[in-house]
């Protein structure tokens, strides 16, 4: 079977893979299209592989989803389906749009444009009533009417009725919401936890939440006292008693207290995990430890963030993984790296793509066939085959 050059396959695969795996469409922007018309069939076909690499789910769909609870969307035909790890199709209905399960239910969207949730039998299980809907967190999930959001509870029930303009997912039993272009945060039962005043708001993290007043930043406590005035021109939550703000152009750490512990002197200034930090100037990268030292030898053209213990970066052209001491897993080989889910990482070769561990050793030779894979979940990896 004739195929095309690979270089010239990883030219496509980078304009596109490059991008953040999608989402079906809510279509809340735009009236919705005919039945089986939001879609076109894919010319490269999706299938899944298993830990050899092999297509353990042939490759029948025009895009998929990675598998959770044991089942995975699939679309065919401009509709999606849910298919167990045999390929088979595992309710007779299927969906406008459709999400993943989690704890045995799934959002989805009827034919008429409205979402609601299903089981796993494909019965609604809470009807599809709502324009718009979010998944649970914190056993409430967000929905809109008109142009108010509420929250439901897991039967069903509103519990919060409509009335903000924006609505947050809950997380430790508290939600930010904005109620005349003001943000606030209420508890699960609606009740005013910090007043609606906020220009921005952000969730509590670390005992501390972010927001913005006259166009500055700072953090309030629990009970909505300024803890550190807002003085910030940009900010961000605070990680390992630390935060990363910008008073003016330039970016430092600041402890609890707001005394800076790292001077203002980046460009760029971002939590890593693993208690670091990634610091740029002039599109130049360093790794920084709590105390603001540099731990790498040189700085780099590019670091991602640390998952599994290990971190992407670029050097020049080609990509590798270092640790968080600064030391590397695997020099700058790779065309393209991503993040670590699961202990494995993907990445792309001179010989096509494949998966690395935490060693750094390939988990299989790369198949000149698989025009794009993506994360492994639950043994099997979504696959885009050429043919």
């Amino acid at each position: 079977m004739w195929r095309l050059p690979f270089f010239l396959l990883l030219l496509v695969f980078i304009i596109s893979a490059c991008q953040a795996d999608p989402a079906p469409s809510e279509g809340k922007e735009a009236p919705l299209p005919d039945l089986a018309a939001d879609y076109q069939d894919n010319p490269y076909t999706w299938g899944f592989a298993d830990r050899d690499g092999e297509l353990a789910i042939r490759n029948n769909f025009d895009e998929v989803r990675a598998f959770a609870e044991g089942l995975a969307l699939v679309r065919k035909d401009g509709r999606w389906h849910y298919i167990n790890k045999s390929g088979q199709f595992s309710m007779s209905k299927s969906f406008r749009a459709a999400w993943p399960f989690s704890e045995a239910r799934a959002r989805a969207q009827a034919d008429e444009g409205k979402f609601g949730f299903i089981n796993t039998r494909g019965e609604w299980i809470i009807a599809p009533d709502y324009e718009e809907l979010t998944d649970f967190n914190n056993q409430r999930a967000a929905f809109r009417r008109g142009d108010l959001y509420g929250y439901l509870n897991p039967e069903g029930e509103v519990v919060i009725e409509p009335q903000y303009t924006k609505a947050g997912p809950f997380a430790n039993g508290q939600a930010v919401v904005r109620k005349d272009d003001q943000y606030g945060i209420i508890d699960q039962q609606g009740k005013v936890i910090i007043d609606f005043q906020y220009e921005q708001l952000k969730p509590f993290v670390a005992g501390l939440a972010r927001a913005r007043e006259q166009g500055r930043y700072g953090y309030l406590s629990p009970k909505g006292k300024w803890l550190i005035p807002p003085r910030y021109r940009q900010a961000a939550d605070f990680n390992e008693g630390l935060a990363a703000v910008a008073e003016e152009e330039r970016w430092g750490l600041i402890d609890k207290k707001g005394e800076w512990k790292v001077a203002p002197q980046y460009d760029q200034l971002f939590y890593a995990g693993e208690n670091r930090w990634i610091a740029a100037n002039a599109a130049k990268y360093q790794l920084l430890d709590d105390e603001g030292n540099e731990l790498l030898q040189k700085s780099l053209d590019e670091i991602h963030s640390f998952s599994d213990g290990l971190a992407a970066y670029r050097d020049l052209e080609l990509w590798g993984y270092l640790r968080p001491d600064g030391s590397i897993l695997s020099s700058p080989r790779y065309y393209l790296a991503w993040a670590f889910t699961e202990g494995l990482a993907r990445v792309a070769t001179d010989r096509g793509l494949t998966y690395i561990d935490t060693s750094g050793f390939l988990l299989f030779s790369p198949k000149s066939y698989y025009l794009e894979v993506r994360d492994y979940s639950e043994g099997l990896a979504p696959v885009q085959v050429y043919e």
